[in-house]
């Protein structure tokens, strides 16, 4: 019989992020963009550095993505990425575009801009986003192409070798002005939290050695190193009014977490925070320029702090309607819909390979201890978690 893996404390993780992120927005960039006109002098010295929650967001994606390349084929993959995130996407940028249109803001938005921004690669090709919040997605995508490439090339085996190769060109092009293609595919500034995510979940599944550990260290200090402007060379900056102790104590603190749960011994148990975890997508989506207009068009005389719980409880209570409405409606039927392609057959479609590890009976099982990795067999994998996205501007 096989053993359901959970980890509840990402789910956690994930809505704590978002949160974060909302309050980010609300008590510290939205007053410096006279977004509105209340001001937080005192609880924004904390919240400017809320945008960190979008580096959780990241170490998240590197670990729970490789779940899903474990289990699936190249094909399935991409399957389970475009249903995961286009549903919820889809309809949050129509509802944020609508949003503004009908609320008068200043902001101008084309149809056009409307549509390419559906396509979720619109920010490479220069086209403004309906919501700042969408750049982290293009971040996220780049990874899940370089994912897709090493599912294709069958090297999924050798992962943990290519992570660290991906660490090593990080750190040799953050040396140098951040331009070329080299650059764009590999994307230094934010690569380490992904390669962190990735090599911890090879942790939790294989158990640590020494080159593992040193390929996280090796992501920590490529993090502080653009986290305090040190890095791309000669053209790093910090964020604004940031502390550069405060940056590396709160990042300290972010991979010490991970890596307790990476190493934590997991039994089969229930998910208390499964339902917080599938919000938070919608959630960091929707909160910016919805809140916003909330904000502004609030009575007059509302006690700032009111207003603050009230937009954000109304963004979660919203974002948990999107998650049990239209999104699981929408996902089933483009699920349904990607499935039938995924079996029919097509010329060249043994190229993109079986399973990277083929299940077992006992797929889902997890090893009752680390697996060498000169061991001639390896475990079949854990079962797959439910998947974010990340996350802010």
């Amino acid at each position: 019989m096989s053993i359901r893996v959970r980890f509840p404390e990402l789910d956690l993780l994930r809505f704590f992020a978002a949160c974060a992120v909302m309050l980010f927005h609300y008590t510290f960039r939205g007053p410096a963009d006279n977004c509105w006109p209340a001001s937080f002098p005192l609880f924004g010295q904390i919240s400017r550095y809320g945008y960190l929650g979008v580096h959780v967001f990241f170490i998240l994606s590197g670990f729970v993505i490789l779940l899903t390349a474990y289990q699936k084929n190249a094909i399935g993959f991409t399957v389970a990425r475009i249903v995961r995130l286009y549903p919820a996407y889809w309809i949050c940028v129509t509802l944020t575009a609508l949003a503004i249109l009908v609320a008068g803001n200043q902001r101008h938005l084309s149809l056009r801009q409307y549509f390419l921004n559906l396509t979720m690669v619109h920010g490479y090709f220069g086209i403004k986003d309906v919501s700042g919040v969408y750049w982290t997605l293009a971040v996220e995508l780049k990874f899940y192409f370089l994912i897709f490439l090493v599912m294709l090339l069958r090297m999924v085996h050798k992962l943990g070798y290519l992570l660290g190769a991906w660490l090593g060109a990080s750190i040799l092009l953050s040396l140098r002005e951040p331009h070329g293609i080299a650059n764009f595919f590999l994307f230094p500034e934010w690569s380490s939290y992904f390669i962190a995510g990735a090599m911890l979940f090879l942790i939790h599944r294989e158990g640590p050695t020494t080159y593992k550990l040193a390929v996280v260290a090796g992501c920590y200090a490529l993090s502080i190193g653009y986290a305090v402007g040190l890095l791309p060379l000669g053209g790093g900056n910090i964020e604004l009014g940031t502390s550069p102790p405060i940056l590396v104590s709160v990042l300290t603190v972010f991979y010490l977490i991970f890596l307790g749960i990476a190493l934590r011994k997991r039994s089969a148990s229930a998910n208390p925070f499964y339902t917080v975890g599938l919000i938070t997508y919608p959630l960091y989506l929707l909160h910016q320029d919805l809140g916003y207009i909330l904000i502004r068009y609030a009575p007059p005389g509302v006690n700032r702090y009111v207003l603050l719980c009230a937009v954000m409880v109304t963004m979660i209570a919203l974002s948990w309607l999107l998650t049990v409405g239209p999104e699981r409606w929408f996902a089933s039927r483009l699920k349904r819909l990607l499935g039938r392609i995924e079996e029919r057959p097509f010329p060249g479609k043994s190229l993109f390979g079986a399973a990277a590890f083929p299940r077992s009976p006992g797929a889902g099982a997890v090893p009752s201890s680390p697996v060498s990795p000169s061991a001639p067999t390896l475990p079949p994998p854990p079962a797959e978690l439910p998947l974010e996205k990340q996350p802010a501007s």
